[in-house]
């Protein structure tokens, strides 16, 4: 009887063993338990983007967004732009050589600029140089005076932002340094810009519009507004 016994439990031993080892198959994990969470393919690279992160993928994508215009073939009309005070010329000089003569022109567009932090207006010079020499006394490195006319002349402009949480980000970490009174504009500015319009082009003149965008890969061609 003990002897019985006795090779019952080799048995069942032996049994335990060849399971540990695999000699019946693994059963199904159930993914709970850590190692699974390990072997994770760097798992520890992946993060939730913020709101202010997904607003500029937002805007990343729409500017780079294809306008559906095949610069291939000819054109009846079509719109190259918005391009500000800087490129403007150099796109005008560039369009020059696709020779359209009257069949070519431009007109002045407004687009939406930035949101600017800034701290409002002094009634004097003296008043806003001091309190700039302040700021920079508490670690700010970026600011400029306004010394143009208009609405926020000798204000302190602290920068400016495509992206509205972006400017609320920047106007937060500038009141931990320790500044007052910054605000952040309601709306963004208003930015004058050139537009060309381009008429009756020939398939040959649309490759050559083609080229000449790549050097101004942030601009849009698009169809003509009415």
């Amino acid at each position: 009887m003990m002897k019985l016994v006795f090779l019952l439990l080799l048995l069942v031993n032996l049994a335990l063993f060849a399971w540990q080892q695999g000699a019946f198959g693994r059963f199904t994990e159930s993914g709970r338990e850590p190692e699974r969470v390990a072997r994770q393919i760097e798992a520890e690279r992946f993060r939730v983007l913020s709101e202010a992160e997904v607003q500029k993928l937002r805007e990343r994508a729409t500017q780079n967004k294809p306008a559906g215009i095949d610069l291939a073939a000819a054109q009846s009309c079509i719109e190259f732009g918005d391009f500000g005070p800087s490129d403007a010329a150099r796109a005008e000089s560039a369009l020059a050589a696709l020779a359209l003569g009257a069949r070519m022109n431009s007109r002045n567009v407004e687009v939406p600029g930035f949101y600017m932090v800034y701290v409002p207006p002094f009634k004097t010079r003296a008043e806003v140089d001091r309190r700039a020499e302040e700021l920079r006394t508490l670690g700010v490195k970026e600011l400029l005076v306004i010394g143009e006319n208009g609405p926020l002349r000798l204000g302190i402009g602290l920068g400016s932002f495509r992206d509205v949480d972006a400017a609320k980000s920047h106007l937060a970490a500038l009141e931990k340094l320790g500044v007052k009174g910054a605000r952040v504009s309601d709306k963004p500015s208003v930015v004058n810009a050139t537009r060309f319009q381009l008429r009756e082009l020939d398939a040959a003149a649309a490759q050559q519009l083609s080229a000449i965008r790549k050097d101004f890969p942030s601009q849009t061609v698009r169809p003509c507004t009415p």
